[in-house]
């Protein structure tokens, strides 16, 4: 059993909660989500199922978009609506908003949250929080490829399309637009409305897949939606198995094909293939 399933996550349950549901759901051990998402947010989860897990690197620094509110005028020690308020401010005007996020566009550096998952000598960093652990989270390098008001909400809430690679904490996003305007904000919703190839459009809901899950699991190629194809003659295709490395010339990426089998996601290096990511076996 190995595919990908395009999961709505409801709001209240985890990312690893969907996780255990879909192991029951098909019987199987291997199953991974593609990027946690808060258990206050919802939206698309991509979820590997058997063998796909083996796509996890690839797929986890996919581009993703959210739909984000943010409040303005108090925030939370977690930075989003179930936290405990600790700093109040003023609310910044529409205006100043608009020219602040523009400064939030491309390669930035961006602090984790206090509650994260984010990992420190094999704890999360919500773990230390909670129990009042100090906790020392280092900057990281992210990406934003666009900010966007969609409209505002009330005089204190801002509603944004956020377009971002993978690793980018949007309740971090919130506290430093706030932070660049000297005041405070917090994310009080988040919907995901893609993740890589994944869109909230086709997703299903946790019951839908319980019903027929066959019906939503779904290939392997799905997850590689915009890779063009490599084919190898069909006389390679024992030596392939064996894992012998052809001469090739192409870049980037290809997905590897030889008597219509997809073997896998491929690069040259130095003339001969790579098989980065095996999928042979998870075809079946």
């Amino acid at each position: 059993m190995n595919g990908f399933v395009n999961l709505i996550k409801p709001c209240g349950a985890t990312a690893s909660d969907m996780v255990v549901c879909l192991k029951h759901i098909y019987s199987v051990k291997k199953v991974g989500h593609m990027g946690t998402l808060d258990p206050g947010a919802v939206g698309v989860l991509p979820v590997a199922v058997g063998k796909a897990t083996c796509l996890f690197d690839y797929l986890t620094d996919k581009r993703k978009v959210y739909r984000a509110w943010f409040t303005f005028g108090k925030t939370t020690d977690t930075l989003d609506s179930y936290g405990k308020v600790t700093e109040t401010s003023d609310v910044p005007d529409f205006n100043d908003v608009k020219l602040a996020v523009k400064n939030f566009v491309g390669q930035i550096q961006q602090i984790p949250p206090l509650y994260s998952a984010v990992n420190i000598n094999g704890r999360r960093a919500y773990d230390l929080a909670r129990r009042g652990q100090p906790v020392q989270l280092k900057s990281r390098t992210v990406n934003v490829y666009s900010i966007d008001i969609v409209r505002t909400e009330g005089n204190d809430t801002f509603v944004f399309d956020i377009e971002c690679g993978g690793g980018t904490y949007i309740r971090s996003l919130c506290r430093d637009i706030a932070s660049s305007l000297g005041c405070v904000a917090y994310m009080s919703a988040l919907i995901r409305m893609s993740s890589g190839p994944f869109d909230i459009s086709s997703a299903v809901t946790i019951d839908e897949v319980r019903v027929d899950p066959l019906k939503y699991l779904l290939p392997l190629d799905v997850a590689l939606t915009g890779v063009d194809d490599y084919v190898f003659d069909g006389t390679l295709y024992k030596k392939l198995c064996d894992g012998f490395r052809p001469e090739c010339s192409f870049d980037g990426y290809k997905k590897i094909y030889c008597n219509g089998v997809l073997f896998g996601l491929g690069r040259c290096s130095d003339g001969r293939l790579n098989l980065d990511y095996y999928l042979k076996d998870a075809n079946n």
